[in-house]
């Protein structure tokens, strides 16, 4: 299993990728116009996003978003053998088998994502990797109202070595209603034979969730999948904006972390706020574990940018750093995270779980909304590195 690319569905794509591009330092690839839809393609690092618009209220694109609003419709995985995930599938179906809103109108839903495959081969072309649309995919229902187009690549593309700066993706978060946790571990973990890692229930005065982490090895993906455990959960806040389950959050690899946050800040990119208390109490663990591998000045640095650490009492030179945007669009249907890995660090514990006992109601200053002006991204001197180009800390 590997990501071939995620698809966002939103109300104005253009003015999203100039969102992505003049904020977040994102790659503007190629842009094209549907009969149903406006499509840009982005990058970052290795991993390619798709943004398509509505220009018909007929469009699947239109209809999705009617039913959910904003996120991501579509995470596209390249598999091995097309033939095997569907006989998997067959004998595994999926036990929620909500047909997405988008998959109803199945001619043009094909034909939709066969110009899709065929833009995003000749966007690769173009970076020099190999350019031709895929040859045998289908699209299947994931969870909620979310799909994935799988897509037949043999062999399956390598993925940059761990701690790579050319890797992009570190994991996607999923979030279902309460109860459906286990039956959703099975379909995922069934259908592209992934790993079971921790799992975590997680229960405070503000929220409560259930977790499970799946792992990808080939491509060194995770794969989180979250319930509500209580009325006021974050996760229950999600799917209710979201109307169903779906894609909260995906976590990028942004080394080193200090200065892309800085510069972010810097681009008025909204992220959380974390109070000091977090890091007073962080210090007595520090020091109550001993941990010798964040200096004073670094300590400074992280405490500045409110950057949320985290590491193993029993490898405790082996850090977590990571920071989550707000909500990007008007509701709260998607935010992103940023995070570098120090050493080999894969219990995404504390500084992950700090988040879900927060709300997530507020629409942050700064988001994409319809009505702001942005350079187009062809213009634009200067692009924010999201830990490209520096060096130092982290």
């Amino acid at each position: 299993m590997k990501i071939d690319h995620i698809h966002f569905f939103v109300e104005d794509a253009a003015y999203q990728r100039n969102w992505f591009v003049t904020r977040l330092g994102w790659t503007f690839v190629k842009q094209a116009t549907l009969p149903d839809r406006h499509l840009e393609v982005l990058r970052y690092r290795d991993t390619l996003f798709v943004l398509s618009s509505p220009r018909t209220s007929t469009s699947p694109v239109a209809q999705y978003l009617c039913t959910h609003g904003p996120g991501v419709a579509d995470v596209a995985i390249e598999v091995e053998n097309l033939a095997v995930i569907l006989r998997r599938l067959e004998h595994h179906p999926n036990p929620k088998p909500q047909a997405p809103v988008h998959g109803r109108r199945q001619n043009e839903l094909k034909a939709a994502t066969a110009t899709v495959l065929s833009q995003l081969a000749s966007a690769n072309k173009n970076a020099g990797n190999a350019g031709n649309p895929p040859q045998t995919w289908t699209t299947i229902a994931g969870w909620g109202g979310l799909c994935h187009t799988l897509i037949e690549r043999r062999p399956l593309a390598t993925s940059p070595p761990e701690g790579s700066d050319s890797r992009g993706l570190d994991h996607i978060v999923l979030n279902v209603p309460m109860g459906e946790l286990q039956a959703a571990v099975t379909f995922y973990q069934t259908l592209f034979e992934l790993q079971k890692q921790q799992s975590f229930n997680i229960q405070t005065e503000q929220s409560g969730l259930g977790s499970q982490v799946l792992f990808a090895p080939a491509s060194q993906l995770y794969f989180n999948i979250n319930q509500p455990t209580s009325a006021n959960s974050q996760i229950q806040t999600f799917l209710d904006a979201n109307r169903g389950a779906g894609i909260q959050h995906i976590a990028l690899h942004s080394e080193p972390i200090v200065p892309t946050v800085t510069a972010l800040r810097q681009r008025g990119v909204p992220l959380l706020s974390v109070p000091l208390t977090y890091y007073n109490q962080l210090q007595q663990r520090l020091q109550a574990d001993r941990v010798d591998s964040v200096s004073p000045q670094e300590w400074q640095q992280i405490v500045k940018q409110q950057i949320l650490i985290d590491w193993q009492p029993q490898k405790t030179r082996a850090l977590l750093l990571q920071i989550f945007s707000q909500p990007i669009f008007q509701a709260p249907t998607f935010f992103l995270s940023l995070l570098s890995v120090v050493g080999r660090f894969r219990a995404l514990v504390r500084a992950t779980f700090w988040l879900f006992t927060k709300p997530l109601k507020q629409r942050c200053k700064g988001s994409a909304s319809p009505g702001e002006t942005y350079h187009d991204p062809a213009n634009t001197p200067q692009r924010l590195p999201l830990g490209w180009q520096t060096a130092a800390v982290f």
